[in-house]
């Protein structure tokens, strides 16, 4: 129940108050009737809260949004005349700008203000006809785009000339052609010519670009089609001296398709291309190069390079640090399937000249180079190679760097079939592999070949002298503990040991040609003469083959010798001075197979710095028939062992410049010669004179009896600097051995020294 208060309380003293009421004893009784009756009406209404009146204090709303309403329509009406203005005027800022030398023409203009977004397309930008390319600060171009999307335009910070946010800028279907280049660029950046005080841009992408520098026909540079994306572009003063950014750009990423590049003497197509800073890997597909000027043996000024490159990938690419001159990266990864060289007249320089011009800095963790084929002209040898393999570890192009070799801390280099001309063109130089590491200081070669590229009559018609055809077959050549700094830097060879397997030498000489004039290099001084320095501590060869064929000029039919089983030991195969000398000569040691069926041992001792070429040769020869000399001495001496056999000889030789002077003692039973004619008949006039050599001269046995003195045979003959010590050799061996049957010693010596 509602307590209401009554105006008029009649509890209370009707008489006292000023409002008191009157009263009427008359009628009490109908005043309280009408109270009741008029309480309802009259108390309610007092308490209830008022009607709802018109909100007279909200009519300002009305007319903001009537406001409103007028300034929209305002703004609707200037933004349809806006974009024809900006329009106009970016055109007639662009001439004005560039003094008229460009013209810009848009295709359409469409802003949007509260969004802060620009959209233009059609958009057309070529130098004035008239210019100047001489003259012109500006390039020669003639520019074509799609579309050009800014969103995101900070508008408050654009109108502060503060620096200015923007979301993305967006070029689509650039097509660009560059006639020219400046002759003068601005010496100002870029962030100091924007008339804000920077931009800062979260992406740029430039999409389905194509791009012509040079003449309209011919063009210097071409790309079919190309995309870059910029992410983090900061074009202030802070940006640009952010040594982690590239031109601005905290990343940059593009790819390009269908790029031709003419570059001096040679050109350029990539079929695809792609890099990624934030990545840092580089990668080319199908890349070809061409010369201008086919590949041959003739040089020229500049190096020809033909070559195939399937696929390149460069990681760990530092991709801001190439604005700054600094290349560094991991790995560099280059297949090639053919590769062709001629190189240049004029050596070029070292490569860290060449690239100081373009890098302050050049590192790279791995290098791994394959290549299929290659092929090197300009250079006698002109070789050629399969399957070439190369690996570089740190490398670092520096002018002096003493801890690496060819700029890189080691190398390993692995190839396939090698061939090269040697003596061009007299001889082909091949193998059938190689492995080479500088960490392991190995090297090793199969199947080594040494072939003539004509017979001997030919070669010595076109050397204008007598030589010797020389065939070299050898399945393997190893080099342990090889120093390749010393090498390649030096020029020193200096190695632990050099072993050769299943080696054969086939010599062939015809004596109807006259002597080489020149001194022979095959003797131990030439050794000290070479200009590089060879320090081997042991060299050793293992089943070796000599075969010697010999045509003279008495009998078409070429005598044959032959060493079997050959087994060479040489100790300090040097000439190196602090290594090599009389207290430290070379020595070795050599056994085989005379004719495959007489045993051998020579022991060699020589000081290789000697400048008389002085040196010892000692050795025995084990039991044999002398009829296996047969072969050798019918056709080029017209002499034959009838009988005789060798049941031990020894020998020992002291050699220089000057002759081979020694003893020899033979110890042979039954020995009788046969003299022959020119058609290796013993005719009459041959028989009578065997005979009177056989009764007169020929000792048949010695010792002649047993248990009587063996009878020595004197080693001298004199030496012709123009035949190698090989020879000498020989020489040596028949004069002590014509002596030692019993041939007179002036008369053994001159028959050893005929040709």
């Amino acid at each position: 129940m509602v307590r209401r208060t009554l105006p008029y309380d009649t509890s209370e003293d009707r008489g006292s108050g000023p409002n008191a009421l009157p009263t009427s004893p008359r009628r009490p009784r109908l005043h309280r009737l009408i109270l009741v009756a008029v309480l309802p009406t009259v108390a309610l209404p007092i308490h209830q809260p008022p009607p709802p009146k018109r909100p007279t204090q909200h009519r300002w709303l009305w007319w903001l949004l009537g406001i409103g309403l007028v300034l929209g329509g305002l703004l609707l009406a200037a933004s349809q005349l806006l974009d024809p203005w900006l329009r106009r005027q970016a055109e007639q800022q662009v001439a004005r700008q560039s003094q008229g030398r460009y013209l810009l023409r848009i295709g359409s203009l469409d802003t949007k203000l509260w969004q802060g977004t620009v959209h233009l397309r059609n958009i057309r930008l070529r130098t004035a006809a008239g210019t100047s390319p001489d003259t012109a600060s500006l390039p020669r171009l003639q520019l074509r785009l799609g579309r050009l999307d800014v969103v995101g335009v900070g508008l408050v910070a654009l109108l502060r000339r503060n620096l200015v946010p923007i979301d993305s800028i967006g070029l689509d279907s650039l097509n660009l052609h560059l006639a020219a280049l400046p002759k003068t660029a601005s010496s100002q950046p870029l962030h100091v010519r924007l008339p804000v005080a920077g931009i800062r841009l979260r992406s740029l992408a430039v999409r389905h670009t194509q791009v012509r520098y040079g003449q309209l026909l011919h063009p210097t540079v071409q790309v079919g089609q190309s995309t870059v994306v910029l992410r983090d572009v900061l074009l202030n003063a802070a940006g640009a001296s952010d040594s982690g950014r590239l031109g601005y750009a905290a990343a940059v990423a593009g790819q390009v398709r269908g790029l031709v590049v003419q570059v001096p003497g040679h050109t350029l197509r990539l079929v695809r291309g792609q890099v990624s800073s934030e990545t840092g890997k580089l990668t080319l597909d199908s890349a070809v190069v061409h010369p201008g000027t086919p590949i041959s043996a003739q040089r020229t000024a500049a190096i020809r390079v033909q070559t195939v490159v399937p696929h390149l990938a460069l990681t760990g690419l530092d991709v801001a640090g190439l604005a700054r001159r600094r290349f560094r990266a991991d790995s560099l990864r280059l297949t090639l399937t053919h590769l062709a060289l001629t190189l240049p007249a004029t050596p070029p320089p070292p490569l860290h000249e060449l690239l100081a011009a373009y890098f302050t800095e050049f590192r790279l963790g791995h290098m791994l180079f394959r290549n299929e084929t290659m092929r090197l002209d300009g250079l006698d040898q002109a070789p050629t190679l399969r399957n070439v393999r190369l690996q570089a570890t740190d490398v670092q192009v520096l002018p002096r760097n003493h801890s690496t070799l060819y700029y890189a801390r080691a190398w390993a280099v692995q190839t396939g079939r090698m061939r090269a001309t040697l003596d061009a063109p007299y001889y082909t130089l091949a193998w059938q592999a190689l492995r080479a590491d500088t960490r392991t200081q190995q090297l090793h070669l199969t199947n080594l070949g040494l072939t003539p590229t004509m017979d001997v009559v030919k070669m010595s018609r076109r050397k204008k002298h007598a030589v010797s055809r020389i065939v070299v077959r050898l399945s393997e050549l190893a080099v342990a503990g090889l120093n390749y700094h010393k090498a390649l830097r030096d020029h020193q060879l200096i190695a632990r040991q050099l072993t050769l397997r299943n080696g054969l030498v086939h010599t062939t000489g015809d004596g109807r040609f006259a002597q080489n004039p020149k001194q022979s290099v095959a003797t131990p001084e030439a050794l000290a003469a070479l200009p590089f320095q060879i320090s081997i501590d042991r060299v050793r060869i293992r089943r070796g083959t000599v075969n010697m064929v010999y045509r003279s000029p008495r009998d078409p039919q070429p005598g044959t010798l032959s060493i079997n089983q050959l087994a060479v030991t040489l100790r300090n195969f040097s000439n190196d001075p602090r290594r090599m000398s009389a207290a430290h000569p070379l020595t070795g040691e050599a056994s085989g197979r005379l004719q495959n069926q007489c045993a051998a041992r020579l022991s060699l001792r020589a000081n290789l710095l000697d400048p008389t070429g002085r040196h010892t040769l000692s050795g025995v020869f084990t039991t044999a028939s002398l009829g296996i000399l047969n072969p050798m001495t019918i056709p080029t001496r017209g002499v034959a062992f009838r009988s005789g056999t060798v049941q031990r000889i020894r020998f020992q030789m002291r050699l220089d410049q000057q002759q081979a002077v020694g003893t020899m003692w033979g110890e042979y039973t039954d020995l009788k010669l046969q003299l022959l004619n020119k058609n290796n008949k013993a005719g009459l006039l041959k028989r009578v004179e065997t005979s009177l050599i056989n009764g007169i001269a020929v000792r048949d046995n010695n010792p002649r009896k047993p248990g009587k003195p063996l009878k020595e045979g004197q080693i001298l003959s004199r030496r012709e600097l123009r035949y190698s010590v090989f020879t000498l050799w020989r020489q040596g061996l028949v004069s002590g051995a014509l002596n030692s049957v019993g041939i007179p010693k002036k008369i053994a010596r001159n028959l050893s020294e005929g040709e």
